[in-house]
């Protein structure tokens, strides 16, 4: 392809040599290569012969395009204003590069004497006048365009919701190849969860309502795709992922439930606790949110055994002042403590941060 790419052609550009052929070339031929690699190489002599477009989905560009269709939905007067100032200002932008060009060409082809050309001056000083109205409105379009920009960001947290919930729904096929979600069915099940969405006087109220049907028609629509064994790792997912965004929960603390780093070689002081537990429990101490759990353990071992040794210990309270650490935390614990009940207390959690909703009927 080197010699396609490279335009190399001969026949005064009549043809163009394939391999050991020649082939005729058309002015208007267009070659058109695709990948669906997210991440290609290519070398740099390939990149300068042709244009590279990037079509990934980016979340922020999701965001954006999202916003515009909730905006579109809830105020479609703002963004018929958008549209049409945007319209202006790459009009406005054209007429000044006209301008710029006519002027130009006049002074290239003007004699020796500028002064003398009386139509070049008359068009200088229109040139000059119609620049300066255009700057003129195009710094009022720029204020219209900020109290447009800020009525729609009232709106942004039900887009940015989402755009979280479509890359999440994106990444499923590394739990099973099969789950595959496109971004045209995604922006249907959106576009029915805002004409589902509870009406509501004040636009804050409003917003709250779209957030919660579109995340609660995403979830219907995506676990009637799922195997029931994966509906809780879609879920809970979807509830970390949004806490995180929310800033409800700590990246460190979801990162230690996820991947339970656990101090190696050291032996359990109490009985019912495994080795691999007590090092669970004393890598959390180590954190200033779990600073002397262990210790508390083996201090109050009585208190511990009861609640580890319980039927249910995700619907018991912790011992003593641990009752009062944060959801995620409590979990953190759980983790280390009784690995087994996990399945349960993440449902708690899903429960307790999303609503019930979510894991009725598990």
């Amino acid at each position: 392809l080197d010699p396609l790419l490279g335009r190399n052609l001969i026949k005064k550009g009549r043809a163009i040599k394939m391999g050991d052929k020649e082939v005729e070339y058309n002015p208007n031929f267009r070659l058109i290569l695709h990948t669906k690699l997210a991440n290609p190489h290519y070398k740099p002599e390939m990149q300068a012969q042709t244009t590279l477009i990037n079509f990934t989905v980016t979340r922020d560009g999701l965001e954006d395009q999202l916003l515009a269709e909730v905006v579109k939905a809830e105020r479609p007067d703002l963004e018929e204003l958008k549209a049409d100032l945007t319209k202006q200002q790459n009009d406005f932008k054209i007429m000044l590069k006209t301008l710029e060009d006519d002027l130009l060409s006049r002074l290239s082809s003007a004699g020796g004497n500028i002064l003398s050309d009386t139509a070049l001056v008359e068009n200088l000083e229109t040139t000059k006048r119609t620049a300066a109205e255009i700057e003129q409105k195009v710094a009022e379009a720029k204020i219209t365009s900020a109290k447009i920009d800020t009525a729609r960001e009232h709106y942004r947290p039900a887009a940015a919701r989402a755009s979280l919930l479509y890359f999440i729904l994106n990444d499923l096929n590394t739990i099973n190849p099969i789950y595959q979600f496109s971004l045209k069915a995604f922006s249907v099940v959106f576009q029915n969860a805002i004409e589902k969405a509870d009406a509501a006087e004040e636009v804050q109220a409003r917003v709250f309502n779209l957030i919660d049907c579109i995340t609660y028609s995403v979830f219907m629509y995506t676990t009637r795709g799922l195997f029931e064994c994966d509906k809780l790792i879609f879920t809970s997912q979807m509830a970390f992922q949004i806490l995180l965004m929310n800033e409800e929960i700590l990246p460190l603390e979801l990162d230690f439930l996820l991947r339970f780093p656990i101090t190696p070689h050291v032996s359990s002081p109490v009985d019912f606790l495994s080795n691999s537990s007590w090092g669970g429990i004393r890598s959390l101490s180590s954190k200033d949110e779990f600073r002397n759990l262990d210790r508390d353990i083996e201090s109050s071992s009585k208190r511990w055994k009861t609640f580890v040794e319980s039927e249910c210990p995700e619907k018991e309270k912790f011992p003593q002042e641990w009752k009062n650490k944060s959801a995620i935390q409590r979990l953190c614990m759980l983790r280390a403590l009784r690995p087994d009940r996990m399945t349960y207390a993440v449902a708690a959690f899903i429960e307790e941060k999303l609503g019930s909703k979510y894991v009725e009927g598990r």
